[in-house]
Parts: structure tokens; C-alpha cells; sequence
């Protein structure tokens, strides 16, 4: 064999060989990851912005809606959705649990059981786990952050909470706000210990932002309403590889209940960048997740940078882009309701980033096609008004 040609085919087999054991090195599946923001089932900003004359009409309309929207029948898609995907984490927000006490003699299908309301106080946390238990599969809570906790008012002599009446009998209502991670229960994962961190914030396991939108609200603290956002870290051990899961909500971004919304989320976004560059030890391959209320699309204001770009400029990946795509990603918003025939999900806001290089072998919307939805009988519901991302990601 000619020399040259003996080195050629050498080098060339060589190469191969580094190829393949490069490849290699992203060898199956590392971690599947998911993100879903659950809803509550109403629009909730209408009653935060309720004149107080109104207020009792407002909330008692939120909860008819709640209960029109059958949580426990979206669990069981969600459910369906997890069973398909089989994530190892899954970063659920606004998983809410709403409580009702009559504030009367209970009576038959008065108050708290009232049927146009009675369905809307459900535990979401607990019927999304059930659901799963259901499907045969698994998942543990490793690490929550409470939000939004409305048992703040206290109105007179009566308990914590929200007194309303509904046809003309009187209840009590206490909600909370929560964002979880699940892991599967096979999985070695704890919660982050973040006390450190954040020692007058701390909520659960997680961290409440020092940037809070406040809203104007009779029995509250002072007569305004902390709307908490925050953030809850978990250390996730898949194979060989350990990982930093966050997950997060921030604020929204439209001027409701408070035109600075924008500033408010954009400082929350800061304030947890700067927390995992301080924090994340090395060999940790981290991953932010959740619904940040910021797309790719957001025009730039003056003095104000969008969380999305915060990200991106902190070094972080938007893995959905490492992939192409037929469709643009878009997993906000269906119609109150839920009853919209056809989507109409409009942006993409719902974002699963990683602050390491990563191969993408899979990422995709989740909970956005005519199958997903509720089954009969009843109305046919979208699982939620967003939907989810489910990535499979290697590294």
C-alpha cells in the first residue's frame, strides 16, 4: 500500500474514532427535564384590580370559573402528559390549593359546597400527585416555594383569610400560591439549603425575591398584599452526573396591579442570576426552568433589560433554539376558559435554560394539541392556559 495513502486512511480512521468516542460522551439519555405552569383555572388580576364594592362579586366570579374549569380533570391530563414524557424532574408553578370555611352553620349545598364553587378548593399539589400514582408512576416533592398566601388578611374578629358570601351565605377563603419541583422517586435529589441565601425571604424550602409587587387590599398587612414571586433550587443526581435544578415564576409583565411590573420582574431576574453565580458550586451542570414571563420577542425600554435577555447575556442557553423547529414555540396563552377549539397560544415565555453547553436530543411543547385536552363528559378543556416544555437534554 502506498505510504501516503496508508497515513490517509489511518488519519481518517482515527478521526472516526475520536468522533465516535466524543459522541459518546453524550451517550443516551442524560436528563429529561419538564416545565408547566398549572393555572388556576380564572384570571386573577381582575381581582386584584375589583373595587372594594364590587370585590365580593369579582371573587365569587373567580371561583365559579375555578370550578368550571375541573382541576381535578386537568390533573389527569397533566398526569397523561408526565406518564408520556417520563421526566426525571418536572418544574411545576402555580400549583395553588384553595381552602374554604363556612362562616355560618354548614348547610347542604350552601357556602363552601355551594355547586357552582365547591370544586374550586382543591389541593393541586396533591391531586397532580395522585394523578400520577394513577398512572403508575412516581414522583416525590423535593423542594416548594409558597407565593402568594392571602391567610396575610385579617379582617376584624374573624380567622385569617378572605370572608365573601355567595348567595347570601358567608365563607371564608384562603388560597396559596405554590412552585414545586417533583423528581422521580428512584432519583437521589434534595432540596437546596437556602437560608444562607435569603434569611429574612425564606418560604418553605425556597426564597421569596426582594422585589415584590404590592397590592392594595382591606385586612392585609399595613392594606397591601404582598403578590410573592420566587425561586426553589434542588440538587438532582441522574447517572453519573449531578445537576442544579431552579425553578421559577416571575412577575408579569403587563402593568397589572402595578404599571412597574416590568422593573419588578427584571429585578427579580437579576437577583436570581446573581444568586446561582454566587452559589452553584462547581461540577454542577445547572438548569433554570420555569414560566419567566419574558420571551425572545421583548423590545428593549430604557433602563430595563427583559429577563430572557438577562439570561442570554448572563451566559445562559435557550435550549429550544438549539433545535429547528416547524412552529415557533409559542406556550402562553389559552382563553380563560379553556374552552378555545382552537390554540391559541401566542408566545413563548415558558423557558428551560442551562448554563452549560448542552446537546439537545429532543425539546418540545407539551399539552398543546386536540388530544390533550379533557376527556368526556363534559366540556373538553385545555390542561391548562399554558403549555408545557419537555426537553431531553445531553452533556
Amino acid at each position: 500500500m502506498n505510504p501516503l495513502r496508508k497515513l490517509t486512511c489511518f488519519s481518517i480512521s482515527s478521526l472516526l474514532l475520536v468522533s465516535t468516542t466524543a459522541l459518546a460522551g453524550y451517550g443516551g439519555r442524560e436528563i429529561k427535564v419538564m416545565t408547566q405552569n398549572q393555572y388556576i383555572g380564572a384570571d386573577l388580576a381582575l381581582l386584584l384590580a375589583a373595587p372594594q364594592n364590587q370585590f365580593n362579586d369579582v371573587l365569587v366570579s373567580v371561583l365559579k370559573k375555578a370550578n368550571a374549569n375541573r382541576f381535578h380533570d386537568r390533573a389527569q391530563r397533566l398526569a397523561t402528559q408526565i406518564a408520556k414524557e417520563r421526566p426525571d424532574v418536572v418544574a411545576l408553578q402555580e400549583v395553588w390549593r384553595l381552602d374554604c370555611k363556612d362562616l355560618a352553620t354548614p348547610k347542604a349545598g350552601k357556602g363552601c359546597k355551594d355547586p357552582l364553587i365547591a370544586g374550586a378548593f382543591i389541593d393541586q399539589l396533591q391531586e397532580t400527585l395522585s394523578a400520577l400514582k394513577t398512572k403508575g408512576i412516581k414522583y416525590k416533592v423535593v423542594a416548594r416555594v409558597k407565593n402568594l398566601d392571602v391567610s396575610l388578611v385579617k379582617i376584624g374578629n374573624l380567622p385569617a383569610g378572605i370572608p365573601f358570601t355567595v348567595n347570601t351565605f358567608p365563607a371564608l377563603l384562603n388560597t396559596i400560591d405554590r412552585d414545586v419541583i417533583l423528581v422521580r422517586s428512584d432519583l437521589q435529589a434534595q432540596a437546596v439549603n437556602l437560608k444562607p441565601v435569603c434569611p429574612t425571604k425564606i418560604s418553605f424550602e425556597g426564597c421569596h425575591y426582594q422585589w415584590v409587587v404590592n397590592a392594595l387590599f382591606p385586612g392585609a398587612p399595613s392594606g397591601l398584599l404582598p403578590i410573592e414571586r420566587g425561586f426553589v433550587i434542588a440538587d438532582v443526581k441522574v447517572g453519573s452526573r449531578s445537576y442544579r435544578i431552579v425553578n421559577t415564576h416571575l412577575e408579569v409583565r403587563d402593568p397589572t396591579p402595578d404599571p412597574a411590573t416590568r422593573i419588578f420582574q427584571a429585578k427579580q431576574a437579576e437577583e436570581l442570576i446573581t444568586t446561582l453565580k454566587n452559589t452553584t458550586p462547581l461540577g454542577k451542570t445547572l438548569l433554570v426552568l420555569g414560566d419567566m414571563n419574558s420571551s425572545p420577542d421583548d423590545r428593549e425600554i430604557p433602563g430595563i433589560i427583559a429577563p430572557y435577555w438577562q439570561f442570554v447575556e448572563a451566559g445562559y442557553i435557550d435550549t429550544w433554539t438549539l433545535t429547528p423547529h416547524s412552529t415557533p414555540g409559542y406556550t402562553c396563552c389559552q382563553a380563560e376558559d379553556l374552552l378555545n377549539k382552537s390554540s391559541k397560544l401566542y408566545e413563548r415565555i415558558d423557558h428551560i435554560f442551562s448554563k452549560q453547553d448542552t446537546w439537545v436530543e429532543n425539546i418540545h411543547l407539551v399539552g398543546n394539541r386536540q388530544a390533550d385536552k379533557t376527556l368526556p363528559p363534559g366540556a373538553r378543556l385545555w390542561p391548562s392556559d399554558h403549555a408545557g416544555v419537555g426537553g431531553e437534554l445531553n452533556f
